[in-house]
């Protein structure tokens, strides 16, 4: 993958790959994932746990601007009668 490097550490290849940690809830994730699978590049390195993903630094944009639509897409104003 792109960003990646092998380095050998006592007999054993270790891959290093340079990434953004991304903290978030478990819904966002969920759809942090499925954006992924839906672009043409992908851009997760590594599933880390429940509320951890390593991105590609590329990508940091097209994740806010997605995040941003979905976040508008969702916000209701409370109108007064």
């Amino acid at each position: 993958r792109e960003g990646e490097s092998a380095l050998w550490s006592s007999g054993a290849m270790v891959r290093v790959s340079a990434g953004v940690l991304v903290e978030c809830d478990i819904p966002v994730k969920q759809f942090l994932l499925k954006l992924d699978q839906e672009e043409p590049r992908r851009f997760v390195i590594a599933d880390l746990d429940e509320t951890h993903l390593l991105v590609q630094e590329w990508a940091v944009p097209r994740i806010r601007e997605k995040l941003d639509e979905l976040y508008e897409s969702n916000y209701f104003a409370v109108t007064e009668k």
